[in-house]
């Protein structure tokens, strides 16, 4: 309960995180000292100040008390008073009546002031601290009236009791701006290694070399070690498959025209049938083998139309089974490499109406940055477990779609997961609302807006 309630408030970036547990000691540490140290002992100081100043206000108003003329002890002692630097008057009674304390709320030291005068000082009365700024005013009752006694505010506290308090502060402002500086360095090489990795993942190559700490540097190295090898892997195995694809296509040719100069039979018709078979296995070969590898420059291309002109050659040939529609909003222009998203788009149709016998293509906004391309199918679909493999290559899901059906050998997806990849995109699959099959989707971004 109490981890899923932090989690709520807690920063979820590393670099947050780690500010957070920089801050938080140096916070405890300042209300400790700030409180439990530097309170409490200048607490100790003022009443300590306090009453040493007492024992001299004793003094006098003990030798007042003693004298039967107040005036002439205060011309007496008017030497004595100067040289302790308090001030010594008698009021008349009807002139004063304190018995309130004056004290401003945030004066803390004033009120270990009043404590130990109000306990260590017989015929006290009140203490002013408010109407003269850096003086105490005591009141306090005699053998000759009401005393009014100004003593200077430096004689029972100190004039910065906080200074210690401020030069930490400042001391650990200063030390925690270095060290986010310090911190923000050492994050940047990990946020560099996630860019390149979230680039990578989508089939763009940036560059990248290891910095940073030796834990660092050793993930990003065995990152750039797994990059080139898949890299190689990936241009070995659509080398091999461009130069097998290729080099079968002459015998494939001689067997056509073989076939087409002779007799017409049910067995040429047959193997007639054979070879385009294999002859589509080749060219889907070709598809994959090419992939992202294209010349063509990414442009800004109108959706809709891309989608109308691949539709009607659809229609031109006799697939009148494919429904087309918009969400009703304006479908902005997209950046992107036409070719590769006309021949990904066409791996979608073809393999939807390889396996059903309703099509509906949708063009629609996602979450305002995203352009989806839905083709739904009322086909046999895939279950959601196998949808994971559904895009990797040469993987036949023959449980739900399965090559009696057609011709196929497992790269229609995955054609289309490549070209999504190349577009920082990403081929959704789920279940079809519209038709009861498949629905994938070819999720685009879109231009940010100007």
């Amino acid at each position: 309960m109490w981890s899923s309630f932090l989690k709520r408030f807690l920063p979820r970036s590393f670099y947050g995180r780690a500010i957070l547990i920089l801050i938080i000691p140096i916070i405890v540490i300042q209300i400790v000292l700030s409180i439990v140290f530097v309170q409490r002992h200048y607490e100790r100081v003022t009443a300590q100040m306090t009453e040493n100043t007492l024992r001299d206000i004793r003094f006098l108003t003990d030798q007042l008390d003693a004298s039967p003329d107040p005036a002439a002890a205060l011309d007496a002692l008017a030497e004595l008073a100067a040289a302790m630097q308090i001030t010594v008057s008698v009021l008349q009674a009807p002139e004063v009546d304190r018995a309130q304390d004056m004290r401003d709320w945030t004066d803390l030291a004033g009120r270990e002031i009043i404590r130990v005068l109000r306990q260590n000082l017989a015929g006290y009365r009140s203490v002013d601290l408010m109407s003269v700024p850096n003086v105490v005013i005591l009141f306090m009752d005699s053998s000759h009236g009401v005393l009014e006694v100004t003593i200077p505010r430096r004689l029972v506290t100190t004039s910065n009791p906080h200074q210690l308090l401020v030069i930490v502060f400042l001391a650990s402002a200063v030390m925690a701006l270095i060290a986010f500086q310090f911190l923000r360095l050492q994050i940047r090489p990990i946020r560099r290694l996630g860019l390149a990795a979230e680039a990578y993942g989508r089939g763009r190559t940036v560059p990248f070399r290891a910095a940073g700490a030796k834990e660092i540097r050793a993930a990003s190295l065995a990152f750039i070690d797994m990059r080139n090898r898949i890299d190689r892997q990936n241009t070995q195995r659509k080398l091999m498959l461009s130069g097998v694809s290729h080099d079968m296509r002459t015998p494939l040719t001689r067997m056509r025209l073989i076939l087409s100069m002779m007799d017409q039979t049910e067995d040429t018709a047959a193997l007639s049938t054979e070879v385009a078979d294999l002859e589509g296995l080749l060219n889907g070969f070709l598809d994959y083998s090419r992939g992202v590898a294209t010349e063509e420059a990414k442009t800004t291309v109108d959706a809709v139309a891309l989608v109308a002109d691949l539709l009607e050659k659809y229609a031109a040939t006799g697939h009148s089974n494919i429904g087309f529609s918009m969400d009703g909003q304006d479908v902005p222009r997209v950046l992107l490499h036409k070719g590769l998203i006309e021949r990904a788009l066409d791996n979608l149709l073809s393999n939807a109406l390889r396996h059903a016998s309703k099509v509906h293509v949708g063009l629609s906004v996602w979450d305002g940055t995203w352009l989806d391309i839905s083709v739904d199918d009322n086909g046999p679909g895939i279950a959601e477990l196998d949808r994971p493999r559904a895009t990797e290559p040469f993987v036949r899901l023959d449980d739900a779609r399965n090559r009696d059906q057609g011709g196929g050998v497992g790269l229609g997806l995955a054609i289309v997961a490549e070209a999504m990849r190349a577009h920082e995109g990403r081929l959704v699959l789920d279940d079809s609302p519209r038709l009861g099959g498949l629905r994938a989707v070819m999720r685009l971004p879109l231009l940010p807006a100007l």
